[in-house]
């Protein structure tokens, strides 16, 4: 996804502020994969991964920690970022994020930060996400606890456990907000001046322009958000969810803004009835008034011009996904949408 510009370095050290503090680390779960799904996520133009990561990788994590380093190993669909899983001497491990998307880093200012910032904000909460370990913006890297479970993106899974993926979206919004918080706010990320694509139906993208320029919902009430919910960062072991990762684009706004992109792979990896569904169970469970379906609208034109992104999917054993398959799958709801 598209990301950005360094911020105040949060490097560690006896200068740190309370926001580097080491946290210690800690395994509980069977292991499996953590997936970074920023790397991965769908939707958006698929790039090259990376090719090099961090050469100070070891000393940093060794002198943070106070562990001795053994080895790391490159996690599945870096694009955006490296992420990395590091092995340590008393074996437990860590994830650390290497942001090496230089047009990112050219769009938003410290985005090691707001990752930062959000992760700790969720400490004081029974969310199942990763732990801050360290922070260091100057260098573009994020130390985290490592999460266990497994990404599943398989149709008849999500149809089946659509309502546990809803009702972790309402969690999410019932985070509480210091008044004081430093998230960031959300904003969309539609092109200044949207133009239907050349790969899709012409008319359809044209309606669905016009209506998302017309007024937008009013902020009642901002919540949390995740900002890039979607199955590919939500981790599973069996029928429960054991993470919820990738916090980087976390904001807070309109509680149904972060509907919008999920509802959106939902209906790609298993139908326009699931993405509906989940919609349904999130409204029953929360009380932030009637949705609108601009929510759907703005996430949508947010892959313009395109084309849209299969990389992600590809990564999962998604490989029916193909472009053409995601570009009808997504006019389909689209149509759901506008009607």
């Amino acid at each position: 996804m598209f990301l950005g510009v360094l911020g105040v370095p949060r490097a560690l050290g006896p200068t740190s502020s309370a926001h580097d503090k080491v946290l210690g680390v800690s395994e509980s779960r069977s292991e499996r994969p953590y997936y970074p799904a920023t790397m991965t996520d769908p939707g958006y133009a698929d790039v090259d991964a990376p090719a090099s990561s961090d050469p100070d990788l070891a000393h940093w994590v060794a002198m943070t920690l106070g562990k001795r380093f053994e080895r790391s190993e490159v996690l599945v669909g870096g694009m955006s970022s490296i992420v990395q899983r590091c092995f340590l001497d008393d074996g437990l491990s860590v994830v650390v994020r290497h942001i090496v998307d230089e047009e990112w880093l050219a769009r938003e200012p410290d985005l090691i930060g707001q990752e930062a910032d959000a992760l700790q904000l969720l400490e004081a909460t029974a969310l199942p996400t990763p732990r801050l370990l360290a922070a260091d913006s100057q260098n573009r890297r994020l130390m985290m606890s490592w999460l266990h479970g497994e990404m599943r993106t398989e149709s008849n899974f999500l149809v089946a456990h659509v309502d546990q993926l809803a009702d972790m979206a309402a969690r999410i919004a019932s985070v509480r907000l210091a008044e004081n918080h430093s998230i960031t706010k959300w904003c969309p990320w539609v092109p200044t001046n949207p133009i239907p694509p050349s790969w899709g139906d012409q008319k359809l993208w044209a309606s669905a322009i016009a209506s998302y320029q017309s007024s937008p919902p009013q902020v009642a009430r901002e919540a949390l958000l995740h900002r890039d919910l979607h199955p590919l960062n939500v981790l599973w072991t069996g029928d429960e969810i054991t993470g919820v990762v990738d916090w980087v684009n976390a904001c807070v706004g309109h509680p149904h803004a972060e509907l919008g992109h999920c509802r959106w792979n939902l209906a790609v990896l298993a139908g326009v009835e699931t993405a509906d569904r989940f919609l349904a169970r999130y409204l029953a469970s929360t009380d932030f008034g009637p949705y609108e379906n601009w929510w759907d609208i703005v996430a949508m034109l947010g892959f313009l011009p395109g084309p849209i992104g299969i990389a992600g999917w590809h990564t999962t054993g998604r490989s029916d996904l193909t472009r053409q398959a995601v570009v009808t799958a997504t006019e389909q709801f689209l149509e759901s949408v506008l009607d």
